[in-house]
């Protein structure tokens, strides 16, 4: 139930119409009780990891192995799947899965496959902050869709490649969906009341303000705050002038050679590419060293 209330409650950086097809899934569902079907399609694993070894000198990797295996090939790259929506239970596992990366001395690199429509806000500036500070060189190969938090994600790495002039990119905000369950309450007959002390008036400030007085503002503040922290680091990732002007920091979506052209991604290419450019940024600073 916890995840479930979660998706009722939370902030998100998503693309709308991704956010209304869960749901669409989730609350027919919870109208017909069947919660345990909820449950168990937020329990799927949407982080997956594993480790490959490139063969020196030749454009192919070989090979999966686990990340905490200490017998894997010398300079194997870590290869992180972020697929679908990204839920904070699945940022907490992307944290969990870098930490094995860096841990593991036999992996030199990671790669973050993105197909992914952003999600909930939660943790993902610490997910991203992990990923721009990696020991390890990281790069991101986009699947297909990198945004929202996706996007917040991705480009912290140090280079992205993009499948394909369809993919698209970007989605730089924050929303939140409101919720009035009293109506419903009263057609069941339930008188529901919230009741405050007088010494703790600001208590829910936000929610109270759109339910007593259809005042919007307090709660947009606090996205705003939350939009400003995203697009400084977007525009840190990017290596541009944060400008709140700017379509890029305001939520545009790009395909792939306006991705480009706004530095959202670097080239065109394959994981292998990616795994490739991983192994090779080690290598080099090795020999550096």
């Amino acid at each position: 139930m916890d995840k479930i209330n979660k998706i009722l409650t939370e902030r998100w950086s998503i693309m709308r119409a991704d956010f209304n097809a869960i749901l669409l899934t989730v609350l027919p569902a919870l109208k017909a009780g069947n919660i345990e079907a909820v449950q168990k399609m937020l329990d799927n694993n949407h982080v997956t990891a594993y480790a490959m070894a490139p063969v020196q000198g030749m454009p192919n990797v070989c090979g999966k192995y686990e990340l905490d295996d200490m017998n894997l090939p010398a300079d194997s790259v870590a290869v992180i799947s972020l697929e679908g929506m990204l839920y904070s239970w699945e940022t907490f596992r992307l944290e969990e899965r870098l930490q094995q990366c860096y841990d593991n001395p036999r992996i030199c690199g990671v790669v973050l496959w993105i197909n992914g429509p952003g999600g909930m806000v939660t943790h993902v500036d610490l997910a991203a902050r992990m990923i721009e500070e990696s020991p390890k060189p990281i790069a991101t190969f986009v699947a297909n869709t990198m945004a929202s938090a996706h996007l917040w994600l991705g480009t912290a790495a140090q280079r992205i490649f993009l499948a394909s002039p369809m993919c698209s990119v970007g989605s730089c905000g924050v929303m939140l969906t409101y919720y009035d369950e009293q109506p419903y309450f009263k057609q069941l007959g339930v008188d529901v009341r919230d009741i405050y002390p007088d010494s703790a008036d600001l208590k829910n400030q936000e929610y109270r303000a759109v339910r007593e007085r259809n005042d919007e503002g307090p709660l947009k503040q606090n996205l705003t705050k939350l939009h400003e922290i995203f697009a400084r680091d977007l525009a840190r990732h990017i290596g541009v002038a944060y400008d709140a002007e700017k379509e890029v920091f305001r939520g545009k979506l790009y395909t792939g050679d306006e991705a480009i052209r706004e530095q959202l991604a670097d080239q065109y290419g394959t994981l292998t590419d990616a795994v490739m450019w991983c192994y090779t940024q080690a290598v080099v600073a090795r020999t550096r060293q």
